[in-house]
């Protein structure tokens, strides 16, 4: 099995901190955020680890020596679609995960969670400010709606089928391109924490503090 970390991104939603440094190098108690979904990856069973990096990385790339992690540039960042369509030759004809660098999990294995489902799949988690998310209703994704007609969001990993990349030919929205691949709803059991933010990486960093 393989499995995408998009890392190439601009991380708008952590400026101007992630001009310094990437979000995934931003630390969760003594590691990390890239750490944790590699680790998660790996004891979901996946064997294949492809980062799909941007520039300014090495302080990862040094980080990471000594995991098994294929790397591949992506230049320009153009948006989540264009970032995992650089992963096509890679891909092949496998299903594969993707797993963003915004969400991290405790208490369960949402990679597991996913590979236990049939691809295309994606996990998702309640939320009380949905209107700020992707909202999943009826197995469709609506962007950030104003008035969410479901309180149910995806949360940063998928089970994808190569479909997704013939789709992404057509449009490179990655909303459009999840609803036009159709996809399984899996609501994840795991505690999922949304690190993109300064507030959500700190009550990540404040739930590590009271676990362990």
């Amino acid at each position: 099995m393989k499995a995408i970390i998009p890392a190439g991104g601009m991380a708008t939603r952590m400026l101007p901190i992630s001009r310094a440094v990437p979000k995934e190098m931003l630390p969760i108690g003594s590691k990390p955020v890239i750490h944790y979904i590699i680790e998660e990856l790996q004891q979901a069973g996946i064997t294949e680890i492809l980062i799909l990096i941007g520039h300014g990385r090495e302080g990862l790339i040094k980080y990471l020596e000594n995991f098994d992690i294929t790397y591949k540039l992506v230049p320009v960042p153009r948006g989540p679609a264009d970032n995992i369509n650089h992963a096509k030759s890679w891909v092949g004809n496998d299903n594969f995960i993707v797993a963003y660098c915004d969400n991290v999990f405790f208490d369960g294995n949402p990679t597991t969670e996913l590979l236990n489902a049939c691809a295309p799949s994606v996990l998702a988690t309640s939320v009380d400010n949905p209107q700020h998310y992707g909202v999943i209703h009826n197995n469709k994704i609506t962007e950030k709606p104003s008035n969410p007609k479901s309180n149910l969001v995806a949360c940063g990993r998928y089970y994808l089928t190569p479909k997704f990349f013939d789709i992404f030919k057509h449009d490179k929205c990655m909303t459009v391109c999840l609803n036009e691949l159709g996809f399984e709803t899996i609501t994840t059991k795991s505690k999922c924490f949304d690190t993109g933010t300064p507030y959500g990486l700190f009550q990540t960093n404040n739930f590590i503090v009271q676990k362990f």
